[in-house]
């Protein structure tokens, strides 16, 4: 019998996945068990033995790194790109580009991120005459998401208002505006696509047509609206696998639903579940320490959870690394990537946190010891000011409605257009901000309108000639407004390094001509880009919070600032539910290392009032004592302690900073 070759190099279960299409399959795949490769190779299987044309197989992962390097390998096996391997929000803007103008909003639609959502509330509670100190827009823009995250909206509106006496206004007058603007945010994407679907019975039949197969990765990170979404795109055929791990699921706090995985079972009927349990990744001593943080899980996790094993040598031992104080610690961590940099490069070393406010010290120690290093998952490129502000040029000209985009060109660089200015444009809006500007400049002192009409030709010019050649249009918006004088009068210390970064924007948008892009394709593009977009290959060290790590590996790992309060989180003592989402995330560091794991704690750190403040270690060491090993540094050796805490720890008021630190 001829061998195929999309089965060579699976293992049995891996094959059983592959070759399993009677039934809905949910794929429980740990850490480091190949569950990327099941899903390309059930691709390739699809295409090579049913004859499924490539464009007829959906494809879903949780980021645009995933996506990529599926497609990448579906291509070298195939000869062929596929089009529809994707994350959700780019499976939603795909579909909205196709359908939004059935809610009545035209397919030049932009997408709105967190920056210009935040900015909108603002808006939104000025228009309104409330209190923009005492509502917060941050934590708005929260309750707005998970408003439009809940299966039924109007019901959780209901619940907020009686907290939030305005929210129901903000919430309205906020979708108003978006609607205005020819905008959706992040939520809308996946809200109004599952809308259109609900409410178009012949829309949903068609792309229920549309597939013959749908695979899902990460499915333990799905909200209730992808669940949802995912249901109506497979309607009741069985057509369907999904691939995840519920002891990976570490975004409920973003609106995750691990009871989407939990429950499969129940939305999907005769579902097969076929694990996936041994580790390519990691060593015996690993897995171990793994096996045990993850074995202590309560409630219904217990019947779903995997126990990890390898062929791999068992290893070297986890050392634990006490320092005196957070300097130290970081010190340590530097020190010892520096010694082992002698054998392996810098880019398979990572230093993970739980909350990004402990990459000060690691950044600075990394600078003393001359070691490079990037930080993932801070300011991403396209959320950076200088880059915001160029594109909202070329932003406006493809969607005239965009206010956003027409308040920040405007005033960027400043023409002597104030609010009162503002609100005058608003007065004269119809369906362009450019003709409402120019129906509006008899208003204006001679100055601001001699500013006015300067902006007026840049924009003619941009117009004009934004889809033919867009770099050649940024180039030529950037001298028009003397970008470069602006930054220097606006960023004195970091001007070069932002006129550096516009001209990388240039260099992208010429890639972007080169490929056959549109603009309109770029832009959605960046909008949806994700921390870990960002890595470089470049041969530096990575220091990035858990939740970017995820999906990653690397030879070596530090897991730094393993402290009460910190890891776990201080908010996680007074809700069970959160601390097992924190033991999750602590096994989702471990499982990031191939061959080495170094975890460190300072005994004492200095709060944000500068003062020091004795730490105790995190109880997620006192689960793992006995996989650890204490090196011997002449000193005493520090005492894990043998009974997890069971009171919030003083510490915790100091670091309890950003739960959300992913």
């Amino acid at each position: 019998m001829l061998k195929d070759p999309i089965l060579d190099g699976l293992n049995e279960r891996q094959k059983e996945a592959v070759l399993h299409f009677d039934s809905p399959l949910l794929v429980l795949a740990g850490a480091g068990s190949g569950k990327t490769k099941v899903i390309t190779h059930k691709i390739m299987y699809l295409v090579k033995h049913f004859h499924i044309p490539l464009g007829r197989i959906l494809a879903i992962t949780f980021t645009n790194k995933a996506a990529e390097e599926m497609k990448e390998r579906v291509e070298k096996a195939l000869g062929e790109r596929p089009q529809w391997v994707m994350t959700f929000h780019s499976f939603a803007a795909k579909f909205l580009r196709i359908e939004a103008e059935n809610i009545g909003y035209d397919r030049n639609f932009v997408i709105y991120d967190e920056d210009d959502s935040k900015k909108l509330i603002k808006k939104v509670l000025k228009d309104l005459n409330l209190n923009e100190e005492l509502l917060k827009p941050e934590k708005l823009k929260d309750q707005i998401s998970r408003i439009k995250q809940e299966e039924n909206p109007e019901d959780y509106l209901e619940l907020l208002s009686f907290s939030t006496p305005y929210i129901r206004n903000i919430y309205e007058k906020y979708q108003e505006e978006l609607k205005n603007s020819n905008a959706f945010d992040f939520d809308d994407l996946l809200l109004k696509s599952v809308n259109i679907l609900k409410n178009y019975p012949d829309i949903l039949q068609r792309w229920q047509n549309k597939f013959d197969y749908i695979l899902v990765d990460e499915y333990q990170d799905t909200n209730k609206l992808q669940h949802q979404l995912l249901k109506l795109l497979v309607g009741n055929k069985k057509t369907i696998t999904v691939v995840g791990d519920p002891a990976q699921c570490i975004y409920t706090w973003r609106g995750a639903h691990p009871e989407n995985i939990l429950d499969f079972e129940k939305d999907f009927p005769n579902t097969k579940i076929i694990k996936l349990e041994r580790n390519y990744r990691s060593t015996k001593k690993i897995l171990d320490a793994a096996n045990t943080v993850i074995s202590k899980s309560k409630g219904k996790w217990k019947s779903k959870l995997l126990t990890l094993w390898t062929e791999k040598e068992e290893g070297e031992e986890i050392k634990l690394i006490p320092r005196e104080n957070e300097k130290e610690e970081a010190d340590f961590i530097a020190q010892k990537i520096k010694e082992l940099s002698a054998s392996e490069p810098y880019r398979e070393f990572a230093v993970l946190v739980r909350m990004s406010f402990l990459t000060r010290n690691l950044e600075e120690s990394m600078v003393r010891y001359g070691i490079p290093y990037q930080i993932v998952g801070g300011l991403k490129f396209y959320e950076r000011a200088e880059i915001k502000d160029i594109l909202s040029y070329l932003r406006l000209a493809l969607n005239p409605k965009d206010y956003a985009s027409f308040e920040r060109s405007l005033t960027t660089p400043p023409r002597g257009i104030g609010d009162k200015g503002l609100e005058y444009i608003k007065s004269k809006f119809k369906e362009d901000w450019i003709q409402a500007l120019r129906d509006s400049l008899n208003a204006f002192n001679q100055k601001a309108k001699a500013k006015a009409q300067e902006y007026l030709e840049i924009m003619d010019y941009v117009r004009k000639n934004v889809n033919e050649n867009p770099s050649k249009v940024a180039k030529y918006v950037v001298d028009s407004i003397n970008y470069e004088e602006y930054l220097q009068k606006e960023y004195e210390k970091d001007w070069e390094e932002r006129l550096a970064n516009v001209e990388e924007l240039i260099v992208a948008l010429e890639e972007v001509e080169k490929s056959g892009k549109t603009l309109t394709e770029f832009l959605e593009e960046s909008s949806l880009s994700q921390a870990q977009d960002s890595i470089e290959n470049s041969d530096k060290v990575k220091i990035m919070t858990v939740h970017a790590a995820k999906g990653l590996e690397f030879k070596t790992v530090f897991v730094a600032g393993l402290e009460e309060g910190i890891f776990p989180s201080g908010r996680a003592f007074d809700d069970p539910t959160q601390m097992e989402e924190e033991r999750r995330l602590f096994y989702v560091a471990i499982t990031r290392a191939k061959d080495r794991l170094f975890l460190t704690y300072a005994k004492e750190r200095r709060s944000f009032s500068n003062k020091p403040v004795q730490t105790k270690p995190s109880q997620f060491l006192t689960d793992i004592k006995q996989h650890l090993k204490v090196p011997s540094s002449g000193s005493k050796k520090p005492k894990i302690e043998t009974e997890i805490p069971t009171s919030k720890p003083k510490a915790t008021t100091y670091f309890d900073d950003d739960i959300k630190a992913g």
